[in-house]
């Protein structure tokens, strides 16, 4: 059987001039460049692969998704019949993969997958997504997050990396539960728009040894400064924030189940938790600096609720 060996091309569709559809939804699927499995549209996987002998690793899932009228399932599967650099443990080759990412995989004239899709959203906070899995023990999942914009002053090109968040988890269960990515700008990036974006959806873990062939990851609803926990049309009137602007002490006020705070800084730092009491929470915020924050509802399931901005000026 012939070998593939797949080589991962860190340019993106947008430096390249070749813009496609991206669906963060996963609820349009498109067949692969064989025509024999989908992937999810404007995303890619290994799927293609079976051409060389490999199992599919991921699929569209339509019972039950937690948005829309699909999700995606992703599973680890043992690598036949390709060469595969895993770019987390430079040097080495996934033996094993259950991988669903931004961007496309091509098979001729050059092998490799091209990583990312164009970005409209300027200068997102976070990445809601919905999950469920069922992982093998010792192994663990894991959501990865770039924002990146092309540089074509330097010599040679190249992407720079804006913002960065990453999400992972060991065991999460069989039941749908909303996550919030927080990005973290680099130092520096005050003020630059990203022009792409990368998502990366992994079932199993690659930083180290520990992924195990049959661990399920379940995602659907990826979407940039959106919120996952509740459907938009209950957003309306969840959380009083008052006085925005603020000087010495601000109010959060929710009308749903709350029971603390989370504040960051616009850089993703976190500055503090802060207990609800009965829905409700005063925070003193005479130390601190003048601009933008950004708050986290938490519930008592560990589930962000609603999430927003608020100004500190003197």
């Amino acid at each position: 059987m012939k070998r593939v060996f797949l080589t991962i091309v860190a340019s993106l569709l947008l430096a390249t001039g070749v813009k496609s559809q991206v669906d963060l939804g996963l609820d349009t699927w498109t067949n692969d460049q064989l025509g024999t499995l989908q992937d999810a549209q404007g995303w890619t996987s290994f799927n293609t692969l079976s051409v060389a002998g490999m199992s599919q690793t991921v699929y569209k899932i339509t019972n039950s998704p937690a948005f829309g009228t699909a999700a995606a399932k992703v599973v680890t599967g043992k690598v036949v019949g390709a060469a595969v650099p895993n770019p987390f443990r430079p040097g080495q080759n996934f033996d094993t993969v259950g991988l669903l990412c931004l961007g496309t995989i091509h098979l001729i004239p050059t092998s490799g997958i091209t990583f990312g899709q164009p970005i409209s959203t300027s200068r997102p906070s976070f990445l809601s997504f919905s999950s469920k899995d069922s992982v093998v023990a010792g192994d663990s999942s894991f959501v990865l997050a770039y924002l990146t914009k092309w540089n074509s002053t330097s010599i040679p090109h190249k992407l720079d990396t804006i913002a960065t968040g990453k999400w992972g988890e060991s065991s999460i269960g069989s039941a749908w539960a909303s996550h919030t990515i927080t990005m973290n700008y680099a130092p520096g990036t005050t003020g630059i728009v990203p022009d792409s974006q990368q998502i990366y959806v992994s079932s199993s873990i690659y930083m180290r040894g520990g992924a195990k062939i049959g661990s399920k990851y379940y995602v659907d609803g990826f979407c940039w400064d959106c919120y996952s926990g509740v459907k938009e049309n209950e957003l309306d009137n969840i959380v009083s924030v008052f006085p925005n602007p603020a000087s010495d002490e601000i109010n959060f006020s929710s009308t749903l189940n709350s029971t603390f705070v989370e504040v960051d800084d616009i850089t993703g730092r976190k500055l503090g938790m802060f207990l609800m009491q009965n829905n409700k929470v005063k925070i003193q915020t005479e130390g601190f600096t003048p601009g933008f924050y950004i708050y986290n509802i938490w519930n008592d399931k560990r589930e962000i609720v609603n999430r927003g901005k608020f100004e500190i000026e003197k």
